[in-house]
């Protein structure tokens, strides 16, 4: 016969209370490992056997595959019921409400029916194809969110088992892909839930790096019906090959795939014909052996800590020397202006100048906060065998008390600052650069500046560095690619990550 999904559903309803039942009442009386930490409780095993008798007696045309005694039926062909007895069990081990039954009614490997219960939280959701998904006689819409930043994005639970580790280099790449990008990131623990949850609104999107029927079955049809986007990690339609499990508004996942896909998803089958959105950054780093950050951005956020009346007090020093001023210093907020015009006047003001400047900055890096995954980047830089240096136009004390004051000291090999130099010497930077080069004993080959502006794009092709702009918003990355970056990050995350990625050899 060929059953209809929707003259299923109250089966499937039933088949998921008698779950909970048994989820609600039981407390488990032994916890096993299957595999590496992949646990199973005799409860697990109790539901699944229930569950597979009952649908056998009311379906004995359709076949059934279990997560933990499996079935005989190919899940791509036919009809077939799929079934999660307890969707994390580590949660309910452990006392954790988060935890679920996923049914599923799969047709020629395409789920078309699906129950999710989760009994703690008093909370049942189905779908039939066609037909809508609910909770209860409450209809669900997915989350329309269409901006990543805004989005509260959930991704599945590390791996277990065989090959976790190498599993989940993929994973944590995934996550420091997703963490500077996203409002927040959440790991509930249970695929099921994700799913339904992304169907209920409650989440704006669900990354599951992997793709068992009977985890993602049912809140791949729920996810559907809600109006969510299900695809995989190659951004193509899900199916029950998929390596991953996506789901989303479609604005999302066109934000979400690139980024997924820039963790080097090995289990994708596309992965031979993708290009990576950091294939520059990685050519870049195949080749620098020495990072030169520059201090004000990308390690230091020192321009918003800075008092806005710097340019008024260097000229009142200039004022006691030389009176009346020229307009053009008189009119300008420039402070590297003043001091230039400073030199000119005699050494001591020169020196005046710059003691004042010294102590705005040494003041400024008080409050200063630290660039976002500094830490992280230059931890990776030294663990993926590269040395790290800064550059700064800045007084050394104030550079070298922030990095003090932040535990980055220990992380750089060598600092080119300004106070080294005689008062009212201004130094370009590429002058700052060269003596940094030269103080490391490398050339400007092996060498990458990490700049945050035009002018250090100009900079490192003045000295022949690769240069890697450091961009937060979308128009300074097109200000930096239009002035010669190499490439553009828009976070330090994807450098940590790509620096993990990329370690020289030793």
């Amino acid at each position: 016969m060929t059953p209809d999904p929707g003259s299923l559903l109250p089966i499937a309803l039933q088949a998921a209370a008698t779950a909970g039942d048994l989820i609600r009442t039981r407390r488990p009386e032994t916890v096993t490992e299957k595999s590496d930490r992949d646990l199973v409780s005799d409860v697990d095993v109790a539901i699944e056997r229930a569950i597979r008798g009952f649908l056998h007696e009311a379906t004995p045309e359709i076949g059934f595959l279990g997560e933990e005694e499996g079935g005989s039926a190919d899940p791509g062909a036919g009809w077939l019921w799929t079934l999660d007895p307890i969707d994390g069990t580590s949660n309910y081990a452990h006392r954790v409400p988060l935890c679920a039954t996923s049914l599923a009614l799969l047709h020629d490997g395409r789920p078309v029916l699906g129950v999710i219960d989760a009994p703690f939280l008093g909370e049942r959701y189905h779908a039939v194809e066609g037909h809508g998904a609910w909770a209860g006689d409450r209809r669900l819409t997915a989350s329309t969110t269409s901006s990543l930043r805004d989005a509260i994005v959930a991704i599945g639970d590390y791996a277990t088992g065989a090959e976790a580790g190498r599993k989940n280099e993929t994973r944590l790449a995934a996550t420091i892909q997703l963490t500077s990008r996203v409002h927040r990131i959440r790991m509930l623990g249970t695929a099921a839930l994700d799913l339904a949850w992304l169907a209920d609104g409650r989440l704006d999107a669900s990354i599951t790096l992997a793709n068992d029927p009977w985890d993602v079955a049912a809140g791949v049809i729920i996810a559907r019906e809600a109006g969510a986007t299900v695809v995989d990690a190659d951004g193509s339609p899900h199916t029950l090959r998929s390596a991953a499990t996506i789901a989303a508004s479609a604005p999302l996942i066109a934000q979400l795939i690139p980024l997924i896909q820039a963790a080097d998803l090995p289990d994708t089958d596309s992965q031979d014909a993708f290009t990576s959105p950091y294939a520059a950054l990685d050519a870049v780093l195949s080749h620098a052996r020495y990072l030169i950050f520059e201090f004000d951005s990308p390690v230091c956020d020192l321009s918003a800590a800075m008092p806005p009346d710097i340019a008024s007090r260097l000229r009142a020093i200039l004022a006691t020397e030389t009176g009346n001023l020229p307009p053009a210093i008189a009119a300008t907020s420039d402070p590297a202006e003043i001091i230039a015009y400073a030199a000119g006047v005699s050494q001591s003001t020169a020196a005046r100048a710059d003691a004042e400047l010294a102590s705005i900055e040494l003041a400024a890096v008080d409050t200063a906060t630290a660039g976002g995954y500094i830490h992280e980047a230059l931890a990776a830089c030294r663990d993926s065998g590269r040395i790290a240096a800064i550059v700064s136009r800045q007084a050394e004390r104030a550079v070298a008390d922030f990095l003090d004051r932040h535990g980055l000291d220990d992380q750089i090999r060598h600092l080119t600052a300004v106070g080294a130099y005689p008062p009212g010497h201004l130094q370009t930077g590429p002058h700052l650069v060269e003596d940094t080069i030269r103080a490391l004993d490398t050339t400007p080959a092996d060498c990458a500046l990490i700049t945050a502006s035009v002018t250090g794009i100009d900079t490192a092709r003045k000295t022949g560095t690769h240069a890697i702009g450091y961009a937060t918003t979308p128009e300074t990355s097109q200000n930096l690619t239009d002035a010669g970056a190499t490439c553009v990050v828009q976070s330090l995350a994807d450098l940590t990550l790509r620096l993990r990625a990329r370690p020289l050899p030793s």
